[in-house]
């Protein structure tokens, strides 16, 4: 068996998490084995889940609080954790490149999984710095996609064919449009005639809903019957709380927190927006497209996301009038075939049943190229 340690995750509402979810649940887990660090003591909601598919997760001190001690535990469950593949997403797990050389773990990759990051000058200076140490003890380079390849590599290194891109798959089937969950949804919130305005993302400063209370502010305001409906939790959930009654828009924003069918919620939705300040190659949008929703999304978001004609890239305005403008040129426009996308993303980039497989042989030819070593 292939085992396999994954740091750091939350468990919970992030895309990595949904990466990582998607993918292993599509494993055969008598093959292989991932295991999860955690910092801090918070159960995210998928932990259970991966319990049941052979897997240990391991919740480790925080390292703003315990330096040394995360550091020691860490190293800990390396040195006796027998694992093949040390898998580290983004640079700020970089500890574990540095213990997987030091306890012998043969392959050791790390992972962007994001892009346009907004940095000061001391910020990028570190990220550099840290980059070129990992590129030293890192044997294996992954990206969610070009961006975030050249983001944290550089052109040159990306250039040179050191990194592959490990796409932000999904389960299209389990996204597909379906008009009973649609109407399931919009009868659990008690929504008739409303136009239903929605994001799913951490509540955070990267994901910028302050950006999507104004676009319902603005809505309402033109006359348009809608509500924005916003699933996740995060940091920024009690601000956001403020500041939507703050505006007067607070009975028409629904925080419904973190949801384990969100595939049901975006067939009940009539337009998805996502004004992110940066990203990676969100998996939410791959979502978003196989469910037939029209999406408006930041221009800060990368176009390799977009495989079918339903997002439209937008620049974050102060006033949000595009936005608003185009939301009311969507609504407009005559229904469309909501199932058309899901088909269009079938066996490709996107579709989980393929590219589990090509992750999973992946990590097998690295395991056996060892053995033959």
């Amino acid at each position: 068996m292939i085992k396999v340690l994954h740091l750091f995750t939350t468990m919970d509402n992030g895309g990595v998490e949904s990466f990582l979810y998607n993918y292993y649940i599509n494993m055969n887990h008598t093959e292989i084995a991932f295991d999860f660090i955690v910092p801090g003591d918070k159960i995210g909601f998928l932990e259970n889940d991966v319990k049941k598919m052979n897997s240990n997760v391991y919740h480790v001190s925080l390292f703003k609080k315990h330096p040394f001690q995360q550091i020691k535990q860490l190293s800990k469950i390396v040195r006796e954790g027998n694992y093949d593949i040390i898998h580290c997403h983004g640079y700020k797990s970089f500890i574990g490149i540095f213990l997987g050389k030091m306890h012998k773990v043969p392959n050791r990759i790390i992972h962007s999984h994001m892009a346009f990051v907004k940095e000061t000058i001391f910020e990028k200076t570190i990220r550099k710095i840290i980059t070129y140490i990992i590129k030293i003890y890192a044997t294996d380079f992954f990206a969610c996609g070009l961006d975030a390849a050249r983001w944290l590599y550089g052109n040159k290194f990306y250039n040179s064919g050191k990194v592959k891109i490990i796409n932000n798959a999904i389960d299209l089937d389990k996204f597909k449009f379906n008009e009973k969950y649609r109407k399931k949804f919009r009868e659990e919130i008690n929504c008739t005639d409303e136009i239903l305005i929605g994001n799913v993302a951490r509540l955070s400063k990267q994901k910028n809903q302050l950006y999507s209370l104004k676009i319902i502010k603005k809505l309402l305001e033109e006359k348009v019957n809608a509500k924005l409906v916003l699933v996740g939790s995060g940091e920024d959930e009690k601000l956001l709380k403020k500041e939507a009654k703050k505006l007067g828009v607070d009975s028409n924003t629904l925080f419904l927190g973190i949801r384990s069918d969100v595939n049901k919620l975006l067939s009940g939705l009539d337009v998805f927006i996502l004004p992110s300040l940066y990203e990676g190659l969100p998996v939410v949008l791959a979502e978003v497209q196989a469910s037939g929703l029209n999406c408006l999304v930041s221009n800060t978001v990368t176009d390799e996301i977009k495989v079918t004609n339903n997002i439209k890239y937008l620049p974050l305005e102060e006033d949000c009038n595009n936005w608003v403008n185009y939301i009311k040129k969507l609504l407009k426009k005559e229904k469309y075939d909501r199932l058309a996308n899901y088909k269009k993303m079938k066996n490709g980039k996107y579709d989980i049943k393929s590219q589990s497989e090509k992750l999973y042989n992946l990590y097998y030819k690295k395991c056996r190229r060892d053995k033959n070593e």
